[in-house]
């Protein structure tokens, strides 16, 4: 088909899709689409059933209801689409960009593709989903898949941070090493499921379904796993939370006296001295850690989403693999820290107000120093760095879309 036999179906499609006069559903099964750049198009419940669609941009695409039925979206550009109760059963998503598309009820399983032969006066079989759907490398971020049928899914190292995975089925899927980050989980079934080496810092898992769940070398961190049968789960070298109340007394006396002295602005308790000190796998989610000593301390694996780290010295301290998830450390020295695989997602690292005795701005600004810090796989989206001070940080593997420093974007520094 030449690109004005197409661009005409498809205006027909959308006068269709919309209710208009003289518009047609468009069927392009079976078509070569590849490469065809169909940004923000309405096509809404279009047949696009074994359609090569591979190198497309779809991003902002409707394709609500659509037949996408064993279509081929190999390297597909689909950020923000959506794609809300769409048939894409044995459709080939490998490296597709699905970055805050909806898909909420998309029916994701496995599927053959078959069609009647003249010849042969019988159905012939063109396609079949030799495995189960493939979701490898794909970026799923954000994106809204409640209600979906992912069984038996091979969904490896793949982005899904923050997704809407509610009440999903994911009975027998591999998910080994994917990053869930945030994600919503609860209700979700996932019976002899593969979670091992996965991050789950942060997300929702209650009332789900871990029945046979391998769960080895899994990040817990700030993970909800109310109502969660956890008995048959296999969870060997699983990074697990300690609870406050499990750390020496003498460290706890510590922090009372430090939340008290922060509550009272100097007036009562003491300010925290914690260098060196093993806080690792702790949760202190929302704790006010203003103007503590940590520098050397060991805070790897710990909960520490929503933290006060303001003017805090957290120089030299192992903060790798935690859930940093809006955290506050303005003005912070973070210099040789280790913060490798975080989550650092709406956390705030720009420079703060240097305040008087009174509370009272001086007009003065103290930037938070990260000079040699490793965040080597962190993700910093959505992250606040203005006015901080970055020399050297290595920033090799580290999530960076949309994040500014100083005015220079932080993929160049990451890539330098």
């Amino acid at each position: 088909m030449t690109p004005q036999e197409i661009n005409a179906i498809l205006l027909e499609h959308e006068k269709w899709a919309r209710g208009g006069p003289g518009g047609k559903r468009a069927n392009l099964a079976l078509q070569e689409l590849y490469g065809l750049s169909l940004s923000g198009a309405m096509l809404a419940q279009i047949k696009l059933t074994g359609a090569d669609l591979t190198h497309s941009a779809l991003d902002g695409t409707d394709l609500t209801d659509a037949d996408l039925f064993a279509a081929d979206l190999t390297d597909c550009d689909l950020k923000g689409a959506k794609l809300a109760g769409a048939d894409m059963r044995g459709a080939c998503l490998r490296n597709a960009d699905l970055t805050g598309a909806c898909m909420a009820s998309a029916d994701l399983r496995e599927g053959n593709l078959m069609t009647h032969s003249k010849e042969k006066r019988e159905l012939e079989l063109l396609f079949r989903e030799t495995g189960e759907l493939d979701l490898r490398h794909v970026n799923l971020r954000g994106a809204k898949l409640s209600g979906s049928m992912l069984a038996k899914s091979s969904i490896l190292q793949t982005d899904l941070t923050g997704a809407c995975l509610r009440r999903v089925d994911l009975t027998g899927a591999d998910l080994s090493g994917s990053n869930l980050n945030g994600a919503d989980m609860s209700d979700a079934v996932l019976v002899d499921a593969d979670l091992s080496r996965v991050s789950l810092m942060g997300a929702d898992l209650r009332g789900a379904t871990l029945t046979n769940v391998n769960l080895c070398s899994a990040n817990l961190a700030g993970c909800d796993l109310q109502g969660v049968d956890l008995s048959t789960v296999e969870m060997t070298d699983v990074a697990y939370l300690r609870a406050p109340e499990s750390l020496p007394l003498s460290i706890q006396d510590i922090l009372n006296d430090h939340y008290a002295w922060v509550d009272s602005r100097g007036a009562r308790g003491r300010r925290a001295e914690l260098a060196e000190v093993d806080l690792s796998h702790v949760d202190l989610a929302g704790a006010n850690l203003n103007a503590a000593t940590l520098n050397g301390a060991d805070l790897s694996g710990a909960n520490l989403a929503g933290c006060q780290f303001v003017m805090a010295d957290l120089g030299s301290v192992k903060l790798d693999n935690c859930n940093l998830n809006g955290a506050d450390l303005s003005g912070a020295n973070l210099a040789r820290a280790d913060l490798s695989g975080s989550n650092l997602c709406d956390a705030v690292l720009e420079a703060t107000d240097i305040k008087d005795a009174d509370g009272q701005p001086t007009g003065r600004r103290w930037p938070t120093n990260l000079t040699d810090a490793k965040l080597v796989g962190a993700d910093l989206t959505g992250a606040r760095l203005e006015g901080c001070r970055a020399d050297g940080a290595d920033f090799t593997d580290a999530r960076l879309e949309d994040t500014a420093l100083a005015g220079q974007s932080l993929d160049k520094q990451a890539s330098a």
